[in-house]
């Protein structure tokens, strides 16, 4: 959508319904201008719906608030989605892309391209037990991480582990893309190269370690980071959003890749404001603005501090912002994309 001659491309990143419920207050979304679309990073219900046999109920009133909104909604995977429900019921759900293999890739806007990430292909959470990939998750943290039962519930997973370093991602609340998914992304972000794309990545699960608390990545982080960083994938990588560590985290790679990690709304309760837009485009800079943007993403790892904008646009008005630079060679020549977070 063509926004006053800037590309639009934006995203609503929450984690509590409170969040989902309150953010027209903060944000019009009644505008004719309206995002182009809204990104559920994951963690849409909690864990403790399936205790209380509420999972259904929950699901159904977190998205009848998105629907609200006049944009539609991509709704990512995460850990929380699989607690509560399998991957045979997620490939049937209309509120999923695909849902068994949750990974994919559109163009919101002319010049750019959005790459959605399934972290949990390889888990042992939300797969059935014959499945392959379960399989492989169990012989995967078998060897890295012996702390931890098989079944993803039992086990001191953290015992003898305060010096494993990045080894300690591997526990059940994490999960792995896996070869498939990885040949996948290689070739996806060789096909935005042809097409002259910039693209943006979404992930539940952090992608670098710098960018969380150390072990809240995804298993095979190190093989994501080779193939953004390939050849194959040019330069065409900007950013990377996030969200799984409660309490965010920010880190610019060596290429230039803003990795952001958005904090849970769940560390300010009902006071906080960890919501906001990202726009990116012609000044050639990832812009982020939001009512309190250190709510949103931590002032940490060289994060730029946040200004104040007194007179925003239709969707944003007057807020905070940041900007971060774009990675050299990545100048938007179609104009803008806008995130809302």
């Amino acid at each position: 959508m063509s926004l006053n001659g800037m590309y639009s491309l934006s995203l609503i990143i929450t984690y509590t319904l409170h969040h989902i419920h309150t953010f027209p207050t903060h944000n019009n979304l009644s505008t004719p201008e309206a995002p182009l679309y809204i990104a559920q990073l994951g963690d849409l219900l909690d864990g403790k719906n399936h205790e209380t046999n509420t999972s259904h109920s929950a699901l159904a009133s977190a998205l009848s608030h998105l629907n609200r909104a006049p944009c539609p909604t991509v709704n990512l995977i995460g850990n929380h989605e699989l607690y509560n429900f399998n991957r045979p019921y997620l490939s049937k759900a209309p509120w999923l892309r695909h849902g068994d293999t949750e990974y994919y890739s559109f163009s919101p806007a002319p010049g750019w391209r959005t790459i959605v990430l399934d972290p949990y292909q390889i888990a042992l959470i939300g797969h059935v037990a014959n499945d392959p990939r379960r399989n492989e998750a169990v012989d995967t943290i078998q060897t890295m991480n012996p702390n931890v039962d098989p079944n993803g519930i039992d086990g001191d997973w953290f015992v003898g582990m305060e010096d494993a370093g990045a080894r300690k991602r591997f526990v059940p609340y994490n999960g792995g893309l896996g070869t498939e998914q990885l040949e996948w992304l290689r070739r996806d972000l060789a096909s935005a190269v042809e097409e002259g794309e910039k693209v943006v990545i979404m992930s539940h699960v952090i992608l670098h370690p710098m960018a969380c608390g150390g072990y809240t990545m995804v298993w095979d982080y190190e093989e994501a980071l080779e193939v953004i960083a390939s050849d194959d994938a040019g330069d065409c990588v900007v950013a990377v959003l996030a969200g799984h560590d409660h309490k965010g985290g920010y880190h610019c790679d060596e290429y230039g890749v803003h990795h952001c990690t958005f904090a849970s709304p769940l560390n300010k309760g009902e006071d906080g404001f960890a919501f906001g837009l990202v726009h990116i485009g012609s000044n050639d800079c990832i812009e982020i603005r939001g009512p309190k943007i250190d709510d949103l993403l931590p002032c940490k790892n060289g994060r730029p501090s946040s200004n104040t904008m007194m007179v925003g646009d239709s969707i944003s008005g007057p807020c905070e912002f940041i900007r971060l630079p774009l990675r050299e060679g990545t100048s938007n020549r179609d104009g803008w994309l806008r995130t809302v977070l």
